[in-house]
């Protein structure tokens, strides 16, 4: 076994290191992110035009075959 299990008298230290190696962990991430912080990508906004396109294109498709579609 590569990590063999502590015995039930040693659970709380092994808790403690854990939570200790979490916190060292989280510690270095945090001034790895601090030195070189990752930047966020510009955000085009979305063209409306487009979406006022496909709307208008939905509503003259349902409109046509509202009129259109043969009644049965």
């Amino acid at each position: 076994m590569l990590n063999p299990e502590p015995s039930p008298g040693f659970a709380s230290a092994g808790k403690d290191s854990a939570e200790s190696d979490l916190e060292r962990l989280m510690n270095e991430a945090r001034e790895a992110q601090a030195e070189s912080p990752v930047e966020d990508a510009p955000v085009k906004p979305p063209n409306l035009l487009v979406w006022a396109g496909v709307a208008g294109s939905l509503v003259l498709i349902s409109v046509a075959i509202h009129f259109f579609w043969p009644a049965s």
